[in-house]
């Protein structure tokens, strides 16, 4: 589907940011002058690329940019309802990333930014929506007592005792799963009911499929100073540190801000206007072939010859192309795995019995095929001004790929009879959109960084070549971005 349907009647070491980059003088543009640079892959990241290339060097530049599908954004996708346009992949970015908001700025579409209204996301426990707990770090709990609603009295329990038994111990570089380190320090019960359900809404995951140091790299850091020295310390006070230096730094900033933001116009209004501005040539279902050096630079079949080359393509597809010429990153890539997730957006006539909630959060022992509901005119302000009611429907985790073979119209009614599930009320939807993202997400699994900064060395070393894309830096459109930016930065500084 193209349109909604109407029911008839990580990259290596800190966050990059985008700001960073090189100034060049006018002897340096003069030497750069006519330079052919090909970038493979339409995503954010390729775009990013592409566009950071043209602002730095010019109109002489010759910039392509080559999409295997008919269709630039990648896992980025803006469908037009009958209200007005809504985001079916990625709908938010942290607005702590001020390199992004002033990325949006100087593209021109400060203007098209909004913040949540700031109600907030639910858990859907034993029948009843209850509300998220405000002490946890991703449902990890600093106490029994703020979870007990949720986990019950003997799970609750069970996480105040920790300290009464064997503290834990963590050394320099090492690494477990989420959710074995939540399981140990305080059972099961904790990672199905809540660790699990939070981190599944951003990677589609559970959290055991989920590594420490690459999706909760601040824990990672904690762990590290606790156990410094060979020191042993507690789960409950390495999270209790980080929520306490939380709050601190919200106090010193007067807590102002939202924490996400989105745009009006849909990520599609950002990517049309950075190709505008990065006036690419641009290639649709072209998917590139190979890859391979020539004496002065590349040759990319089936485009032609470029003096330089930027991948912005998902893992295996990149793998792929670097089998050759960066071996080492090949095999890493190839081994990255893939979470493949599908959103159901729903447009009603009224509002009527969706909560006063952004969301709903499933777990795994909930009686729904949905593992979340986002209440999108609920959570956007700008949304919710068109009338009426949008819903977005979630369905599948690395774990569940089969929701990805069902058919749209099967996949609508485990939403409507979820959602009725969820609010007590049965809602008959005017307009809905399936979208599939087949491998939506990597898996950042154990050892995942480490692996990531293995492949980026290995490109890196390779004068002319450079690897962008969202497995690089961590999940979210600013990071993948990012990886764009620098790639085209690495590009031009070879080339001086």
């Amino acid at each position: 589907m193209s349109s909604p349907q109407a029911l008839g009647g990580f990259a290596p070491g800190a966050p990059l940011d985008i700001r960073s980059g090189i100034s060049l003088s006018a002897q340096e543009l003069e030497k750069l002058r006519g330079l052919r640079i090909a970038v493979v892959g339409g995503g954010i990241a390729g775009v990013s690329a592409a566009w950071r290339l043209r602002q730095q060097l010019g109109s002489s530049a010759r910039i392509f940019l080559c999409e295997a599908y008919d269709r630039l954004g990648g896992k980025l996708k803006t469908v037009d309802f009958l209200g007005g346009p809504v985001d079916m992949g990625a709908e938010a970015f942290l607005s702590m990333r001020s390199d992004f908001t002033e990325l949006i700025s100087e593209v021109g579409l400060a203007d098209q930014l909004e913040e949540p209204s700031g109600l907030p996301s639910g858990l859907f426990v034993e029948g009843h929506l209850v509300d998220i707990p405000r002490t946890t770090l991703m449902g990890i709990p600093r106490d029994g007592a703020s979870i007990a609603h949720i986990v019950g009295e003997d799970a609750a329990r069970r996480v105040d005792e920790e300290k009464h038994g064997q503290p834990m111990s963590w050394a320099p570089g090492q690494d477990t799963s989420v959710g074995q380190l939540v399981e140990a320090r305080f059972g099961r019960v904790v990672v199905d009911r809540l660790v699990s359900p939070l981190l599944g809404g951003v990677y589609s995951c559970t959290a055991f499929d989920l590594g420490v140091r690459a999706t909760m790299p601040e824990l990672a850091k904690k762990l590290e100073e606790l156990g410094a020295d060979g020191r042993e310390f507690f789960l409950t006070d390495a999270i209790a540190q980080i929520l306490d230096g939380r709050l601190a730094k919200r106090q010193r900033t007067n807590g102002s801000g939202a924490v996400f933001k989105s745009l009006r116009c849909g990520y599609r209004g950002l990517l049309e206007a950075m190709v505008r501005q990065a006036d690419p040539e641009v290639f649709f279902n072209t998917g590139i072939e190979s890859i391979g050096r020539t004496r002065n630079g590349w040759y990319v079949e089936p485009l032609g010859e470029f003096d330089a080359l930027v991948i912005a393509t998902p893992a295996p597809t990149a793998a792929v192309l670097l089998d050759h010429m960066a071996p080492t990153a090949a095999e890493v890539l190839h081994n990255v795995e893939l979470a493949s997730s599908v959103v159901v957006g729903m447009r009603m006539a009224s509002d009527h019995g969706i909560p006063q909630r952004s969301g709903v959060l499933l777990g795994a022992d909930s009686p729904t095929d949905a593992k979340a509901f986002t209440f999108s005119s609920r959570k956007w302000p700008h949304l919710g001004e068109r009338g009426g009611a949008f819903v977005r429907a979630s369905f599948g985790t690395y774990s569940e790929p089969w929701y990805l073979e069902v058919d749209d119209r099967a996949l609508l009614t485990y939403a409507i009879d979820d959602l009725a599930k969820v609010t007590g009320e049965r809602k008959r939807p005017e307009e809905f959109f399936v979208q599939r993202w087949w491998g939506g997400l990597p898996r950042y699994g154990v050892g995942y960084r480490e692996a990531m900064q293995v492949a980026y060395e290995d490109v890196r070393d390779i004068r002319g070549l450079a690897l962008a894309g969202s497995m690089l830096d961590g999940v979210g459109v600013p990071a993948a971005a990012a990886t764009g930016i620098r790639a085209a930065d690495e590009i031009i500084a070879e080339m001086l």
